[in-house]
């Protein structure tokens, strides 16, 4: 006979408190309610049978809880390990996370919100700023990449997510865990050529003379409105059009130092 629901709701307030406890007494990277809460949410959703999902999560944070035992009891350099993991997991929850899989890992999400916030809300501002129809081409050129990795497709993920969707989707095991890693890590890359790329056009720029750039940036000739068109109100107020450039290249320089991914250059042929 298996739980009825009353059980199965005790059963999941006490794993939310021990991940809350641990978390705090811990380690959050470790014990993440986060990312708990966030997985209840989509087995809800989905309507997975919530008896079986409960005690997979039980077991699971009973062998996490052991791994986590067992490297504290190692040597101090797993400590210094930790110290670098807390360290880089601050740095990405810096940037907000797009929830897509149950199975997705934590630095796609983030990276994933970083890309969408920086698409969404930044880069456009350089189609305000440029006449030259050929850098204007090239503008339109890294749009159309940042767009497939990062931009929501109405209620769907960017194409590219939906790609990962997909390989996260496949059946479990050895082949399928080391294809979602392959592909976490074909994402990251994707996202730092594009980065790199709007650095070196933003280098290119400041390095001309324009006198409608050393004014304050104007918005007339943006054709967004609405939240989105605030919040790019928002990020560039009372800067110039050199202001808005320098704004641009800073924030895809942060992502790429935020997520170490400063060495992914694209080799052009």
């Amino acid at each position: 006979m298996g739980l009825n629901e009353k059980e199965i709701e005790m059963l999941i307030k006490k794993l939310r408190d021990k991940y809350l406890e641990y978390g705090r007494k811990h380690n959050r990277s470790w014990f993440n309610a986060d990312a708990f809460e966030e997985r209840l949410r989509m087995a809800t959703v989905k309507r997975m049978n919530l008896e079986g999902f409960i005690l997979a999560e039980i077991a699971n944070f009973e062998k996490t809880r052991e791994r986590y035992d067992k490297k504290k009891a190692e040597k101090p350099f797993a400590a210094k390990v930790e110290s670098i993991m807390e360290e880089n997991l601050a740095r990405m929850k810096k940037y907000p996370a797009i929830y897509f899989h149950e199975l997705a890992e934590l630095e796609i999400t983030h990276f994933y919100g970083a890309l969408s916030e920086f698409a969404l809300h930044l880069l456009p501002v350089l189609r305000v700023l440029v006449g030259d129809a050929a850098i204007k081409d090239r503008i339109r050129g890294v749009e159309e990449r940042l767009g497939f990795l990062a931009i929501p497709m109405g209620r769907k993920h960017s194409r590219r997510i939906l790609d990962h969707m997909l390989v996260l989707s496949r059946p479990p095991g050895p082949a399928g865990n080391l294809e979602a890693e392959k592909d976490k890590s074909a994402y990251l890359r994707e996202g730092a050529f594009v980065l790199h790329e709007i650095v070196d056009l933003c280098d290119g720029l400041l390095e001309m003379r324009s006198p409608e750039w050393e004014v304050p940036l104007r918005f007339d000739r943006l054709h967004i409105e609405g939240e989105r068109k605030n919040r790019m109100l928002e990020v560039f107020s009372g800067l110039t059009g050199y202001g808005a450039i320098v704004k641009i290249r800073e924030r895809c320089v942060e992502i790429l130092d935020d997520f170490r991914l400063g060495a992914f250059r694209e080799r052009k042929a």
